[in-house]
């Protein structure tokens, strides 16, 4: 179902020549028909309904076999890898900038301290 609240005139009359091409279980009708339709209690289940079995979402992962042989992956790229990625962390990159000016007079306190 799908509602327009305040449909303009164009937008009826697009639908209504599009109506045609959708399939024939697909009609136009006003909201008010919907709203005036009986209602149907389903809220609670029926009680001598049999309850369904749970269904499993899950669906077992489809193999994909490779073309090529898959190339060994060895501890030591391992932790090449790691080395390099946590090397060009943020939070490491800005400890090194800290690190190397920590212990250095700025170039002003030098500048000041060999004019007196």
């Amino acid at each position: 179902t799908i509602a327009i609240g305040h449909p303009h005139p164009s937008t009826v009359r697009v639908l209504q020549q599009m109506v045609y091409n959708l399939p024939p279980d697909i009609t136009l009708v006003k909201a008010s028909s919907l709203l005036n339709e009986p209602q149907v209690d389903t809220s609670t289940p029926p009680k001598n309904a049999v309850p369904d079995a749970p269904r499993n979402p899950f669906r077992g992962v489809k193999l994909c076999k490779p073309k090529k042989p898959i190339e060994p992956v060895y501890a030591n790229r391992f932790f090449e890898v790691l080395s390099e990625s946590i090397s060009q962390s943020t939070l490491i990159v800005y400890f090194q900038h800290q690190w190397q000016g920590w212990g250095k007079q700025p170039e002003a306190a030098k500048f000041n301290a060999s004019a007196n």
